[in-house]
Order: C-alpha cells, then structure tokens, then sequence
C-alpha cells in the first residue's frame, strides 16, 4: 500500500526523495497469522509523511470488503534510528524473518525499481532469556 500511494500520488518523480521510505513493520498476531490492523512506516521527510496522510486517512479498505476507515497517527517512536533501537531486541514468537521489521537502505520510494539492501529488526524466537 505505501508503495502504491507514490505511484497513484502523479507519476512525475519529482517527490520520489521526498515521499521514500526507509522502515516498515506491520505487527502480526501470532496466535491467529493475521496482521493486528496496523504497521509502523518510517517516511524519510515530514513531507512525504504528510502527503500520505492526506491520501491514505479517512479511506475505506474497500479491497478487503471492510467497513473499516483507515487511520493515519504519528507514533510515539519517531526516526529510522528510534525504531531500530526500540525493536532490534524484541522477541518475535515465529520462525520467519518475513514478518519482523524492515529497513531498507537506501530508501524505497514505490517508483524505481528498488535494489538496495533490506535488514530486518529483532530476533527469532519464543520467548526472551532475559524474562526467564
């Protein structure tokens, strides 16, 4: 969806630095697979965060035939390097990489064919040893 939002925003490239994107974590409930209805984007401007703003809030999912409204909030936790410190040592309870945060390096901007590096934030595993 937020590589979506540039290329429906105009196609000009002209805000493609400005509407990037350098982080992503949509939280899974592990207990039923499915996602928790909210993900964390890191936008790489205020602008490109504001603009996606004025797109994406207030729209109906009308691809998953929900009556649900999407909603856009700031987090608490802002900056790339903010939400690497807060998850790089969380617990995820599941065997795949491919649903714990991302960052990518450079920024993905949903335009140009993206070949950067992808680094993904935390650690496998069921439980915390620290907890124990």
């Amino acid at each position: 969806m937020v590589e979506n939002h540039k290329a429906k925003e105009d196609g000009s490239g002209k805000d493609d630095i400005m509407l990037a994107f350098d982080f992503v974590y949509l939280p899974i409930d592990f207990k039923s697979g499915l996602n928790k209805g909210y993900a964390f984007v890191n936008f790489t401007s205020p602008k490109g965060a504001w603009k996606f703003n004025m797109t994406a809030s207030n729209m109906k999912w009308d691809m998953f035939q929900s009556h649900k409204i999407r909603k856009v909030v700031a987090a608490r936790l802002q900056g790339k390097e903010a939400l690497q410190r807060h998850f790089e040592s969380m617990h995820f309870p599941c065997e795949s990489e491919e649903v714990l945060p991302i960052c990518f390096n450079p920024p993905r901007d949903g335009l140009t064919n993206w070949s950067g590096k992808e680094r993904t934030i935390g650690r496998l595993g069921l439980f915390n040893p620290r907890q124990v």
